[in-house]
């Protein structure tokens, strides 16, 4: 989940120490030495199982694996797991043999069993509750002698695999006393944490006994870091500084300091980040309940204007509501079903709909103008505003007050019912089926279904897409998304990016974007 997917965790649908725990630490890989990383904000607690955060799921990704590993643009490889069996009810997988916990314990399949049962649990809180697992009507039987882990669930899905497949799994001492996992290590990763200064650093050792890594990487796989440090730099330019002075080894950069970095000659990666897209409000009341003046609204955006400037020209279009990182659904394209930009189609729209122009330009039915609210994430960065600007600007050329409206916590606007008509919420997901959960159900305060969404045939299409296992179920998930933007339950626009900087290091990263340890290799 990291940054792009936060408000997803925060939407309830879409991880991080004090001194380390034992284990096998500090072993050499071949003439490597250590290498340091800078993240751009402090994980806080370091529970992989409850926290969420980019930060987080950064810190935990180094002593913690999940049963398989995700490379982007990979066929899933295996983590724990030496081979699994997958449907759209039941999901398997047979552990590889000899996993050893970072404490000296071997992993067992009941291990993995408690660890999503403690995930399971509504005291644990975890956001990955109903997103790396089922919520409900999930059953899951271990056998130690065979190694296997069965995950049933009652409801079909489609990607079974996919999801439960990237759930960080905690060893045994972890889930009988989960208070340690806030400042210790408890995992079977190739890293254990030795030290750490909270709101400044954090520094792995290489474990000495790891021999299980993807792709069959162990502690001597050559130019393997012998130690990461993760070191806390908020400033992005000092980020940029310190690549360039051999500081830091690896960095994430999103804004125009990539114009100086991509002259510098190191290791790069470019990566879609924060989505940009925007929800409408159908709630009974609203003027956007009406998919009449929805789909007018939507032909008053120029997408492309606004996506280019709410990335600053960095962006890529939208063809799905899924990250065009993901493994999943590759090459899937829905727009099929969006509106064209086409100011006069939508006067005529609106005019259609009753909303007549004013003397003062903006638009009226029944003594009521067309005013909306155009809610936004407060901490927005400039790019961003500039592009809900634009959107204000296109829509009063048809007769639309849309006012502009930053709120930090918008999350809490649109599930408790607030005022709001429409909403830039940078949602990012992975699997098309996440959509069902965020876009279906009782409303608030009843449910989680926060822009009153009625559409049956995008109903109707989920429920299809879930009987059908993994790929075979992508052709009737785009169509699935496509009735959205037909409907304009959303709009989308560009995916704005960020870019992964290695000096002397190569690294490869996850479908959720982020860096795979067990891929760090530095130069000789």
């Amino acid at each position: 989940m990291k940054r792009r997917s936060q408000a997803a965790v925060a939407l309830g649908a879409a991880a991080f120490l004090l001194a380390g725990c034992a284990g096998g630490g500090g072993g050499e890989a071949g003439s490597s030495h250590g290498i340091t990383v800078a993240i751009a904000a402090d994980p806080g607690d370091l529970n992989p199982i409850t926290n969420a955060t980019e930060a987080g799921q950064t810190l935990s990704s180094y002593a913690y694996e999940s049963l398989v590993s995700f490379e982007a643009g990979k066929d899933p490889e295996g983590a724990l797991a030496e081979a699994w069996t997958e449907s759209t009810t039941e999901v398997s997988f047979t552990l590889k043999e000899g996993v050893v916990c970072s404490d000296g314990t071997p992993l067992t399949a009941s291990d993995v069993k408690a660890s999503f049962d403690y995930a399971g649990l509504e005291e644990t809180g975890s956001p990955f509750k109903g997103v790396y697992f089922p919520a409900s009507g999930l059953t899951i039987e271990a056998d130690d002698d065979a190694r296997t882990v069965t995950f049933t669930s009652e409801q079909p899905q489609s990607f079974l695999l996919a999801t439960i497949g990237l759930m960080p799994v905690v060893c045994a001492a972890g889930v009988e006393d989960p208070s340690v996992l806030s400042a210790e290590t408890v995992g079977t990763g190739p890293y254990v944490l030795a030290d750490s200064s909270p709101g400044q650093n954090y520094t792995f050792e290489l474990r000495d006994d790891y021999e299980w890594g993807p792709g069959g990487v162990t502690s001597e796989t050559a130019g393997l870091p012998a130690s990461v440090t993760l070191e806390v730099v908020e400033s992005e330019s000092t980020i940029a500084n310190m690549l360039q002075s051999n500081d830091v080894q690896l960095g994430v950069i999103t804004g125009p300091d990539r114009d100086r970095l991509d002259a510098s000659g190191l290791e790069s990666l470019k990566v879609p980040t924060r989505p940009g897209q925007i929800f409408f409000n159908q709630a009974e009341g609203r003027a956007t309940h009406d998919v009449t003046v929805r789909q007018a609204l939507a032909s008053a955006i120029d997408r492309d204007a606004v996506g280019t400037v709410s990335t600053s020209g960095r962006g890529e279009p939208m063809k799905t509501m899924v990250n065009s990182f993901s493994n999943t659904c590759v090459g899937a394209d829905a727009t099929s079903g969006l509106h064209p930009f086409d100011t006069e189609a939508a006067a005529a729209a609106l005019d259609a709909a009753g909303w007549t122009l004013g003397s003062d330009g903006v638009r009226e039915k029944d003594g009521q103008k067309l005013e909306l609210v155009l809610l936004y994430p407060g901490s927005s960065d400039d790019a961003l505003v500039s592009g809900i600007e634009l959107i204000q600007q296109q829509l009063a050329e048809v007769g639309v007050t849309a006012t502009p409206t930053p709120a930090q916590a918008y999350t809490d606007v649109i599930f408790q019912g607030g005022d709001w008509d429409i909403v830039w919420a940078p949602i990012s997901t992975t699997l098309p089926s996440t959509w069902q959960g965020i876009l279906s159900g009782e409303f608030p305060p009843n449910g989680g279904n926060w822009t009153y969404n009625t559409n049956q045939e995008f109903f109707d299409l989920a429920a299809e897409a879930q009987a059908l296992a993994g790929e075979e179920s992508c052709d009737t998930w785009t169509a699935a998304q496509a009735s959205l933007f037909e409907n304009v339950e959303v709009l989308p626009f560009y995916e704005a990016t960020e870019t992964f900087y290695g000096k002397d290091l190569t690294f490869a990263l996850n479908s959720n974007g982020l860096v795979i340890p067990t891929s760090l290799r530095m130069a000789e």
